[in-house]
């Protein structure tokens, strides 16, 4: 099912940082003003010491995963035990890096951060919404909402703010050491780091057909305060 759902548009350089945005395929070049001024915004991603420490925690260890909360369906009830994705910072990012290289035995060091890597963009992984009907194939789409916003049946749909890339392929996460996530991995995206905040719901959607119209399939995440916090 793995396929890539965006197209490269162009490199933005900044502060010798260099970081790709993908226009998804509904998004007009009108549309991708916001998006970039975001990003343009704040550019120079970790400091020296906080890079550091996210190599010392890798050194030190499996870094543990950031968790977005699973809503379920019913009653839109925060899940306690089931997770709806994983959100990679910057920081935890290094700290997967550092803690892959030193299993091999070879400790990372501060210079060979990538700027990629320490860029102000964090990663959202989202597992696959249930399927509609067995054996059907599809790829979901995504949408940054306040929390408990629906995601049916506007269209273009609503989000806070469109992603700086977005793909179904599992390298996005691989390529700086960290293990794929979940066996039902369905999609993931990249935003700009000011969208981390609590009370917000990251979606992975697909429409169906019901009885009543159009009805969304949803894995739905929230960022709950506490949590984002705690994060680094």
């Amino acid at each position: 099912m793995l396929r890539a759902l965006s197209v490269t548009a162009p490199v933005v350089a900044s502060v010798m940082i260099v970081v790709l945005l993908v226009e998804p395929p509904a998004l007009r070049p009108a549309d991708r003003l916001p998006a970039l001024r975001m990003f343009t915004a704040r550019t120079r991603g970790l400091d020296r010491q906080l890079t550091q420490a996210a190599i010392a925690q890798g050194l030190e260890g499996e870094p543990e995963p950031y968790v977005l909360r699973r809503v379920l369906p019913a009653g839109g009830v925060v899940s306690a035990l089931e997770s709806a994705g994983v959100v990679y910072t910057p920081f935890l990012r290094i700290a997967w890096a550092a803690y892959a290289s030193g299993s091999f035995g070879r400790p990372w060091t501060l210079d060979e951060v990538p700027a990629w890597m320490a860029a102000p963009v964090f990663y959202v992984a989202l597992r696959t919404p249930p399927m509609a009907r067995a054996g059907e194939l599809w790829t979901p789409s995504i949408a940054v909402v306040p929390a408990g916003t629906a995601t049916c049946c506007r269209e273009p749909q609503p989000t806070l703010v469109r992603p700086l890339w977005v793909t179904d392929d599992p390298t996005a996460i691989t390529r700086f050491g960290a293990a794929i996530p979940f066996s039902d991995l369905g999609i993931v995206a990249a935003y700009p780091i000011e969208a981390l905040l609590g009370g917000l719901d990251v979606v992975a959607f697909h429409r169906v057909d019901g009885p009543d119209g159009p009805v969304s399939v949803e894995m739905r995440g929230r960022l709950l305060p506490g949590d984002v916090e705690r994060w680094r």
